[in-house]
């Protein structure tokens, strides 16, 4: 059987991303997503998963958006205390990554959320500035991780399509996504459905598109395509 995870990335984001996740997850096809512990919309996301206990969350490793949990990091913030840009932690002390990330992934447990998995925001995780950190967070909470590492791993992950995102966001690309699925195989379909609103438009270059995804991934189309390739929707908790 072919499987597939559709998971959401930036649940927390604002409270226009989380009510964007909840419909994908109650109308369309997305049946997991990924908690940013730092943002805004944190306790409105937590709020919602409460609403929903039987909600597939992960946490959404992030180093790179908005404040961190921590206000000890010398190396990790600009003088405004804001993280750094995506493509600036090649500076960032290693033991304050580390510090950061297991603060986010503790505090998302406790609130009472259960999660079944870890990603990233950038996808940093995957990178080989991460790769110690990343082995030191298996180690502790035995979670899989997303794929598309660049470094070999011995820890359950799922492979990674990033496909469907900007102008890739279409029924096309999804019909192309789902013919590649082997047979037995797992992918996880990253995605960003949401609904706007300022926060989102000021913060993230990736805004407006956001809601085409939202249409796509609730249409009666997307939903035929998985019968028709004979697709199983699963979470990383089949993992």
């Amino acid at each position: 059987m072919r499987k597939l995870i559709v998971n959401a990335d930036d649940f927390g984001f604002s409270e226009a991303v989380n009510h964007g996740i909840l419909k994908a997850m109650e109308d369309g096809i997305v049946t997991s997503t990924s908690i940013m512990a730092n943002m805004p919309g944190f306790a409105h996301a937590a709020a919602l998963y409460h609403e929903h206990p039987d909600m597939a969350v992960g946490v959404h490793l992030n180093l790179t958006c908005y404040r961190p949990l921590l206000s000890t990091h010398k190396t990790l913030v600009t003088e405004t205390g804001y993280f750094h840009k995506q493509g600036e932690l090649a500076g960032c002390c290693e033991e304050e990554m580390y510090e950061e990330l297991k603060a986010q992934i503790d505090y998302v447990l406790a609130q009472g959320i259960r999660i079944d998995h870890l990603d990233s925001h950038h996808h940093i995780h995957t990178t080989t500035k991460l790769q110690k950190v990343v082995e030191r967070l298996y180690k502790e909470y035995a979670l899989p991780f997303r794929g598309g590492f660049a470094y070999p791993v011995s820890f359950p992950h799922a492979q990674l399509s990033m496909d469907f995102y900007d102008d890739g966001a279409s029924l096309a690309s999804l019909k192309k996504i789902l013919e590649t699925i082997a047979e037995n195989g797992v992918i996880d379909l990253m995605c960003h459905p949401a609904y706007m609103d300022q926060f989102l438009y000021e913060t993230t270059s990736y805004s407006l598109k956001r809601m085409k995804e939202l249409e796509i991934l609730c249409s009666e189309e997307a939903a035929s395509l998985l019968q028709q390739y004979q697709i199983e929707l699963c979470t990383y908790k089949e993992l």
